[in-house]
C-alpha cells in the first residue's frame, strides 16, 4: 500500500533552486567509518601535517574504502565521536591551516572517454566514491560484486528516497549535463547492459537530460512522488517490470542516486576525491533553509548557524529525512559522505516519541506494502512471543520503508525491531 506524502509529513517539503558554498570549518571532524559493512585503519598520526585530499584512512582490501582529508591542516586529535547514525566511531580532527589543493583552484577536465572500464573503476575507488541510494556503501565493491554475476543494468533514481528530502532531485535538475556525463561514466565502468532512468513527474531540469543517441540502450520511466514509498529497489523493480515486457530488472542490477552519479563525475572528470556534499538545511526551527555545498567533517552546528541559528525551539534534529532518517542530539556531529539533509523540527512538528502498548488496531498490517505483520514481529522481538516460521520468513521481504512506524498510534519501534530481528536471524544461519 502507498500513502499520500501529504498525510505522512507535518508540512510540505520546499524545493530549492540554488545553492551556496558553506563556510570552510576551522576544524574538520572526519569519521573513519562512512560506509556500511566496512573497516578502515588510520594512516596518519596526531601532529601530522596533511593536505586537502590526502588519504587519512584506508582498508586492507583491494579497491577498499578510502577516507580523505577535506581540508589542509594539522591533525590535532584521533579519537571516538558519535556519527549521524549514533555509532561510536574513530575520527581524525584536522585544524585548518595551509593552502588548498582543490578548493577555489582552476579545474581542468579530463578526457575520460578513452579510458577502459578498469581505469574508470580504479579512479572511482581511489576517490572514495560511495553509493547513497540507500545506506552508504562502497560503490566499487558493489560494482565488482555485480559484475562477477553477469552484465548488470544501471538504474538511476533522480529523486529522493525520503519525501522530506530534495537533494537528489535538486542535483539532477540543476546539473543535468554533469548527471548525463556521470551516467555515461558509470555505465562504461560497469559495462552495463542498459540504463534505466527513474524520474519524478514534477521533474524540471535546467536543460533536457538525454543520453547520446545510439551510445547505449536506455529508457526513462516516470513515477508519482506525491505517494510513498516509490523510490526503494523493490518499488522501482515493480514499476519498471510492470511497464516493460523486455529488459526487466532485478536485485542483480546496480541502483544509484543523483548524489552518487555526481560524485562519480567529479572523481573521473576532475580527479577529485569526495571532499564535499550538497546538504539540505530545512525545518520550521531554522530561518528559511536552503542547500549548502559543505566540506565533509563540518559540524551540524555550523550549518544551522549559517541560517541564523535556531529561531524556534528545536524539538528534534533529523539527518536524512523525517521518515527514514536518524535523530541527532549532538550538534557537533559532523557531515559525512552519507548525509544529505539536516531537518530541524519544532516540538509541534515532531511526533511524540513516548510509546505505549500495542492497541491491536492493525494499521501497520494494512499499510505494509509487503503484506507483513509488523506488530507480530515486534512482539516476538520485544517480548519473545511465539510466532510461526512463516512469519519469520517474511523478514527478508521488509523494504525498510518505515510506513509501519509512521501510522502506529502507539509509537512502537516496529521497523527498528524488524531490522534487529532480521540481523539476529541472519547471524544464526
Amino acid at each position: 500500500m502507498k500513502m499520500k506524502v501529504s498525510d505522512l509529513l507535518p508540512y510540505k517539503t520546499t524545493r530549492y533552486q540554488e545553492s551556496m558554498n558553506a563556510y570552510v570549518p576551522k576544524e574538520a571532524i572526519i569519521p573513519l567509518l562512512q560506509e556500511k559493512d566496512t573497516t578502515t585503519f588510520c594512516i596518519v598520526n596526531k601532529g601530522d601535517v596533511v593536505t586537502e585530499g590526502q588519504v587519512l584512512a584506508t582498508s586492507r582490501e583491494l579497491h577498499g574504502s578510502v577516507i580523505h582529508s577535506s581540508v589542509p591542516g594539522i591533525v590535532t586529535d584521533i579519537g571516538y565521536i558519535s556519527d549521524a547514525d549514533g555509532r561510536r566511531v574513530h575520527a581524525v580532527k584536522v585544524r585548518l591551516q595551509g593552502e588548498f589543493s582543490f578548493y577555489g583552484k582552476p579545474r581542468k577536465k579530463v578526457d575520460w572517454q578513452g579510458f577502459p572500464p578498469s581505469t574508470l573503476r580504479r579512479i572511482i575507488a581511489d576517490c572514495g566514491v560511495v553509493n547513497t541510494f540507500g545506506r552508504s556503501v562502497s560503490l566499487i565493491h558493489q560494482m565488482d560484486r555485480l559484475m562477477e554475476k553477469g552484465k548488470p543494468a544501471l538504474v538511476v533514481r533522480l529523486f529522493d528516497l525520503d519525501p522530506s528530502c530534495t537533494i537528489d532531485q535538486f542535483i539532477a535538475e540543476q546539473f543535468p549535463d554533469e548527471i548525463v556525463a556521470g551516467i555515461r561514466i558509470l555505465a562504461t565502468a560497469l559495462d552495463a547492459s542498459r540504463v534505466i532512468l527513474v524520474v519524478p513527474q514534477n521533474f524540471t531540469p535546467k536543460t533536457e537530460l538525454v543520453l547520446p543517441e545510439g551510445e547505449m540502450e536506455y529508457v526513462t520511466v516516470t513515477t508519482d512522488t506525491s505517494y510513498y514509498p516509490v523510490g526503494g529497489k523493490r518499488d522501482i523493480i515493480g514499476l519498471v517490470n510492470k511497464r516493460r515486457r523486455e529488459g526487466r530488472i532485478n536485485f542483480k542490477d546496480l541502483y544509484v542516486d543523483s548524489s552518487t552519479v555526481y560524485a562519480a563525475y567529479e572523481a573521473v572528470v576532475y580527479n577529485q576525491p569526495v571532499l564535499e556534499k550538497f546538504i539540505q538545511i530545512s525545518g520550521h526551527a531554522v530561518y528559511g533553509g536552503g542547500i549548502l555545498k559543505v566540506r565533509l567533517g563540518t559540524p551540524i552546528r555550523s550549518l544551522i548557524a549559517e541560517f541564523g541559528g535556531f529561531i524556534k525551539e528545536a524539538g528534534k534534529i533529523v539527518v536524512n529525512g523525517i521518515l527514514m532518517g536518524h535523530n541527532v542530539t549532538d550538534l557537533d556531529t559532523p557531515v559525512t559522505k552519507e548525509v544529505k539533509a539536516v531537518i530541524v523540527m519544532t516540538p509541534r512538528d515532531s511526533s511524540s516519541q513516548n510509546s505505549c502498548e500495542c492497541i491491536r488496531c492493525g494499521m501497520c498490517r494494512n499499510v505494509c506494502p509487503m503484506g507483513m505483520s509488523p506488530d507480530i514481529l515486534y512482539g516476538h522481538y520485544a517480548f519473545n512471543r511465539e510466532i510461526s516460521q512463516g512469519q519469520l520468513n517474511t523478514l527478508r521481504d521488509c523494504s525498510d520503508c518505515v510506513l509501519c512506524n509512521a501510522v502506529c498510534p502507539a509509537r512502537l519501534p516496529l521497523c527498528q525491531s524488524i531490522k534487529l530481528l532480521r540481523g539476529a536471524v541472519n547471524e544464526k544461519k
